[in-house]
């Protein structure tokens, strides 16, 4: 993978992100809150459903715009992990870690969006509660080996 590409999955990652988290902030009033996060860690199903309540409609539209937002954070966050993890990780073939979490976000962001707009029961939370630490102890995985191999061996060319 070119220099090239390492900046453009970075502009993605972050042009997603800030996409993301403009749309869950859009045109909320103080106090108002609502995120995927709260969601993905909700774990069972009166959990959910005191979330979805919580949120009332504008703050599902405002959810759900930002889980359409993540798309382009998670191909973006997951092409740049790869690309980082063959690059400076002496272990490449961990590589496709990042890529399997990239995979369980997009999974997660379908189930997500059917409890929402309410096509989905809500008894799926425990499976996106689980798929969703699941991801974020892969990101965390990955970020540990290119600190380590970082630190270790430097960047390799």
């Amino acid at each position: 993978m070119s220099g090239r590409a390492l900046w453009f999955s970075l502009a993605l990652t972050l042009a997603g992100f800030l996409l993301m988290v403009g749309a869950e902030h859009a045109g909320a009033g103080p106090g108002e809150y609502s995120s995927q996060l709260q969601l993905q860690f909700a774990w069972n199903a009166e959990r959910t459903h005191a979330v979805l309540a919580s949120w009332g409609e504008a703050g599902r539209t405002r959810v759900s715009n930002g889980i359409y937002a993540d798309t382009l954070f998670l191909i973006g966050y997951a092409w740049l992990l790869v690309h980082l993890m063959v690059r400076i990780c002496r272990h490449r073939h961990l590589a496709w870690i990042p890529v399997i979490a990239g995979a369980l976000d997009a999974l997660e962001n379908v189930l997500l969006l059917g409890l929402i707009r309410g096509e989905l029961d809500a008894g799926v939370s425990l499976g996106i509660s689980l798929m969703a630490t699941l991801k974020f102890a892969l990101i965390g995985a990955c970020l540990i080996c290119l600190g380590l191999a970082w630190r270790r061996y430097g960047v390799r060319r």
